[in-house]
């Protein structure tokens, strides 16, 4: 009984330490968003031309905020539903079953055996694409590097086929027993390439011109629907979840650590 209750305090402090480092991640996103400045197109552009006649080219850097349309004017077509976007996420999974099979010996020595269906997804494929892109604030644009940006994208396919389902085979992956297909899911996600959006980057002129880009070193780059606060009230309140998450699952490990040792 001791050994189990000490196993299980091992998993629950593995589960403590999981959403304490996810509780960070939120915190870290939350600070990424307060400390960048609220700024529209034409200021940035503005604030640039000023910095390179002082300065010289390539020498404006600052991490801003702001809304805006997204224009492009070569846009991506996503490969399954045809929409144009200026980010697309393709995914194929193959949904089986894997009989597995377990052997149990009692006390007197008889051997059981029993066996069960069990859920073994594979991903079959996936692509991802992105291109570049601009936002437009009235007459103003500015370019966007989409690379190394947290895209939020919209589910536009999410099919399953099951044509080849019920299929079977002897053995897969190396282990006993059998493996029955259930259909091909297919989801394809993207980011249209209209529309308004908040964006939390990076503002640089080093590469030749001014764009909006991933930091340079770490920090919040983001390209979602909806605005600041909507964005802001997510972060606070998975770091509330991730927070009250990781202390209940510190508790409950204190009190099997306790009776195991009790």
């Amino acid at each position: 009984m001791a050994s189990e209750l000490l196993i299980v305090s091992l998993l629950s402090a593995s589960g403590a330490i999981g959403c304490g480092l996810a509780r960070r991640h939120q915190a870290r996103r939350l600070s990424g968003l307060l400390e960048a400045r609220s700024t529209s197109l034409e200021e940035l552009q503005g604030l640039q031309a000023t910095v390179a006649e002082q300065m010289g080219a390539g020498s404006f850097c600052e991490r801003v905020k702001l809304s805006a349309e997204i224009v492009c004017d070569g846009p991506l077509q996503a490969p399954w539903s045809g929409e144009p976007c200026v980010a697309f996420m393709d995914t194929e999974t193959e949904l089986v079953e894997v009989y597995e099979e377990t052997t149990n010996t009692d006390a007197n020595g008889r051997t059981t055996r029993q066996g069960s269906w069990q859920r073994r997804d594979q991903t079959l494929s996936e692509l991802e694409r992105r291109c570049g892109f601009q936002l437009r604030q009235g007459s103003c644009t500015l370019a966007v590097d989409p690379e190394g940006a947290d895209l939020e994208m919209e589910t536009v396919v999410d099919t399953t086929d099951r044509s080849n389902a019920g299929g079977s085979t002897p053995r897969w992956g190396g282990m006993a027993g059998g493996r029955r297909s259930l259909g091909v899911r297919r989801q394809e996600q993207i980011l249209r390439a209209s529309g308004s959006v908040f964006v939390v980057a990076e503002c640089s002129d080093a590469s030749g011109t001014l764009q909006l880009q991933a930091p340079g070193e770490s920090g919040l780059f983001v390209v979602r629907r909806g605005g600041e606060e909507e964005y802001s009230r997510s972060l606070r309140r998975w770091r509330r979840i991730w927070s009250v998450s990781a202390w209940a699952l510190a508790a409950l490990t204190g009190v099997l650590m306790l009776m195991a040792l009790a």
